[in-house]
């Protein structure tokens, strides 16, 4: 694996681990730190009167982002191999892209999308989504040479 490849992919970690962070953050943080961030209204209700939906729902998201960084450090060789590896990076990257490019067309028809929180986070999400395809190539060619060497 290339040294290019190997930052883009530890960036694809480093941004899924501070989801994680942000998002236990905002558990904690309680109902400013929802709305902060950009929650729907129904989930800063939530915090607001402390139903389940807020931190049970961030804390799934937190999980999904923990899985996503444990399946960038799988890439990387940090952690043994994870299982469907290259679909899962597959899936992974193609939910980042579309996340960050989705902002584009909807900014078009909802002017309130059009903040500075929003196009922050299509970039995060767009880089992102270049590491894990960085990740997901970088693994099929790994693969590849395994059995090139073993010929």
């Amino acid at each position: 694996m290339n040294t290019t490849s190997q930052w883009w992919i530890r960036l694809a970690a480093a941004i899924s681990i501070l989801g994680v962070a942000i998002h236990l953050a905002t558990i904690a943080g309680g109902p400013a730190w929802y709305a902060f961030f950009g929650a729907p209204p129904q989930v800063v209700a939530s915090a607001r009167a402390g139903t389940w939906l807020a931190p049970a729902g961030t804390a799934a998201i937190a999980a999904l982002m923990g899985v996503c960084a444990a399946y960038a450090c799988s890439a990387l060789g940090l952690l043994r191999r994870l299982p469907l590896l290259r679909p899962v990076l597959a899936g992974i990257a193609a939910v980042c892209l579309l996340r960050a490019l989705v902002l584009v067309p909807l900014a078009v028809n909802h002017p309130e999308l059009r903040t500075s929180f929003e196009v922050s986070a299509s970039i995060v999400w767009g880089l992102a989504g270049i590491g894990f395809a960085a990740a997901f190539l970088a693994t099929g060619k790994r693969r590849f040479h395994r059995h090139e060497r073993s010929a």
